[in-house]
């Protein structure tokens, strides 16, 4: 049998801008933002008290992921295009021939190639099974175990990523 727990819920949110490059330099869309909502399953076998993982552990550290993404410019430190300097405090982006300032404390370098939804709802994924790992909330080795993270960028318009 196959068991598992979906995570829904209003404060599984959060408002960042990006922006998105269309595989040439020159073709990078306006910084913008979104509400993104995040939804979770895990999908795995029972442990002996009969659960999959803890909900409330498993709740937090998604909450946890969402807060740390909340009010940030996303910025895609993987691209093969886009630099990124961080001095005093200041990360400088350039794509050129943009080039974009931001204080560090409003950015998130996440580890994509692209800020596209579809990579941020990887990134969370990735992230979200890293956090269960290292607090050791899987009972079998991970690997029994399936992620989906469903990540909306605007009302009806969703990615999913299975892992």
């Amino acid at each position: 049998m196959q068991h598992a727990i979906r995570f829904e819920n209003d404060s599984l949110y959060f408002s960042a801008s990006h922006f998105i490059t269309f595989g040439e330099p020159e073709k990078v869309e306006a910084l913008h933002g979104h509400n993104f909502k995040v939804r979770a399953e895990v999908a795995g076998p029972l442990n002996d008290q009969l659960c999959v993982i803890d909900f409330i552990a498993a709740f937090d550290t998604l909450k946890h992921i969402c807060e740390q993404l909340m009010h940030k410019v996303l910025i895609p430190k993987e691209h093969d295009f886009i630099k990124c300097t961080i001095r005093k405090g200041i990360v400088e982006v350039s794509i050129p021939p943009l080039q974009w300032s931001f204080p560090e404390y409003d950015t998130c370098l996440l580890p994509v190639k692209n800020t596209t939804t579809e990579a941020i709802a990887e990134y969370i994924a990735v992230t979200f099974r890293q956090n269960l790992e290292e607090m050791k909330a899987f009972h079998q080795p991970s690997s029994r175990y399936s992620i989906t993270v469903y990540l909306e960028e605007s009302p009806g318009m969703w990615a999913v990523c299975r892992s």
